[in-house]
């Protein structure tokens, strides 16, 4: 491999330089390159996006039933006051059905509310001054 010409210092300079013969290079292993996702990832980013969908549709959907509830009793409420005003100015107790003092614009100016969670009509005890069921 040496030249009886050229010195030892010539050769290690040249295979420095990148310049050494085919002979002489050793093959580098290639790497191979991923494109995409495998099927475990995936499956991991679906159960995640799962979990976070279910975090937030529980988020928004449960206060909505609170907040029913809520106005329902706010409703009771408003209503047991309205009928005392009436006992006050009347002198009697509305029906148990409220048809007259929900028909007076001056107790309820935009009509009679209904329970926003069930629908349906508030009745009221005259013995005991409070509107009944609607418990929730």
């Amino acid at each position: 491999m040496n030249d009886p010409g050229r010195p030892e210092r010539a050769i290690v300079q040249r295979r420095a330089r990148g310049r050494c013969t085919a002979a002489t290079r050793v093959a580098k292993p290639q790497r191979r390159t991923r494109h995409g996702l495998t099927l475990l990832e995936l499956l991991a980013v679906v159960l995640l996006l799962g979990i976070l969908s279910a975090v937030v549709i529980s988020r928004f959907l449960g206060p909505s039933d609170v907040a029913k509830r809520n106005a329902c009793y706010a409703y009771k409420g408003e209503i047991e006051l309205q009928a005392q005003l009436w006992f006050r100015n009347t002198g009697t107790w509305p029906g148990a059905n409220l048809a007259a003092i929900g028909s007076d614009p001056t107790y309820f100016p935009s009509g009679l509310p209904v329970c926003p969670v069930t629908g349906s009509a508030y009745t009221f005890d005259p013995a005991t001054q409070r509107v009944v069921g609607h418990v929730h």
